[in-house]
This record gives structure tokens, sequence and C-alpha cells, in this order.
């Protein structure tokens, strides 16, 4: 099984998890390629990624946009609206990246996983016989009504739905409030997936 890992946003202990992340997935899957998009990490911990993970393609290139998710009707305090919006940037760029590898080497995958760098996972995914128009998020991290945005995984058609998020769209057309996790769970109705919840333990170590 050829697997694509797309990781975003920050690269904090990316060389303290690399053994954990892989073991993880499982190191019977011989091709595992590692996709990533950061913004703004330093360059220590970008030479531990890249020497680690041994990205296909990868940008820790700054975000700059022209719009406030913070404008929006429903705002709640402890969002952080810089860190949401950056968030959903790095997931549609490292999508991008994946993409234009595709494209460029003509390879397939056979299941394509989005994650955060700093989760330390306490047991293995379970990637066999993927349903087409599903996406996988492991239980727990739902908050206010949405549901867990730091894990998921699935085939190649749907975490392109799932990772070209469009929070603008959403929130124009009243599909959500400014809040990640909620943002998340109407990007995934938008596009009409099934949902799949697998006991996937887990922490985030920032």
């Amino acid at each position: 099984m050829r697997i694509a890992v797309l990781v975003f946003g920050r690269l904090n202990k990316c060389a303290e998890h690399y053994t954990n992340i892989v073991e993880s997935i499982g190191k019977e899957h011989n091709d595992i390629d590692f996709f990533c998009s950061s913004d703004n990490s330093s360059e220590a911990l970008l030479n531990d990624f890249i020497r680690l993970y041994n990205p296909k393609l990868y940008t820790n290139g700054p975000i700059n946009y022209d719009y406030d998710l913070g404008n929006y009707p429903g705002r709640i305090d402890c969002v952080n609206i810089r860190n949401m919006t950056c968030h959903f940037i790095n997931k549609n760029r490292v999508l991008s990246l994946l993409e234009e590898y595709i494209h460029k080497e003509n390879v397939r995958y056979d299941c394509v996983i989005s994650l955060r760098v700093d989760c330390v996972f306490h047991s293995k995914f379970n990637i066999v016989d993927l349903e087409d128009n599903t996406i996988y998020i492991p239980n727990g991290n739902d908050w206010l009504g949405g549901i867990n945005d730091q894990i998921a995984y699935g085939k190649m058609d749907v975490m392109k739905k799932y990772n070209s998020i469009n929070p603008v769209y959403l929130l124009e057309n009243g599909l959500s409030i400014p809040h990640p996790e909620n943002l998340n769970t109407a990007n995934i109705r938008y596009h009409k997936l099934n949902i799949k919840r697998p006991l996937i333990e887990y922490h985030l170590d920032r």
C-alpha cells in the first residue's frame, strides 16, 4: 500500500515524534511519502523534518491573506483567528504539493493521511479496505459541536475534498461559525462525505 502523509502547521518536536508516527502508520507499508506545509518554522526544525521525513515536496513560506474570518457571526473569544486561518491555508497548500507531485511523477496513492506532526500515538492506524466517499477521523477531540480537525485519512478523492476547505465560502453562506472544528464539519457536510470514527488513541505534544 502506498501512503501519502500530509503534514500541516507547526513542526515542533518533529524529530522526537518521527519514529512514533511511522510505527503508528505501520512499517509494513513500505511506501510512505511525506509532504509538508508549514509557515515560518525555524531553520533547525525544518532541517530536522527534511532529514528524518525526507519529504517529496514541502514549503515553509510565510502565509499572507486579505480576509478576516473573525468578522463573521458566531465568533468565540477563545478562537485564535490567525492560527485557524493558517491551519486551513496550510491544509490547502500541502494538498497542492501532493497534486503537483502526482501530476509530475504519475504516481497513485492508496491512502492519504492528514495530520499534525505534534501528535503522539498510542495505537496504530488500521488502513485496510477504505470505503468510497468516506473520511476516517479518530474518535475524540470534538469541540463545540464540531469534529476533530487534527487527523483524518481516506482515499485520494476524499482527502482532496477534505483538505481543500474554503472557510470564506462556508462562512459567507452561513454553513458554520468561525470555529475550526465547526468549519471542518461544515466542509465535510458540504462535500457529502460519510464519516467513520476509528479508535486511534493519541495526544498532542507541543
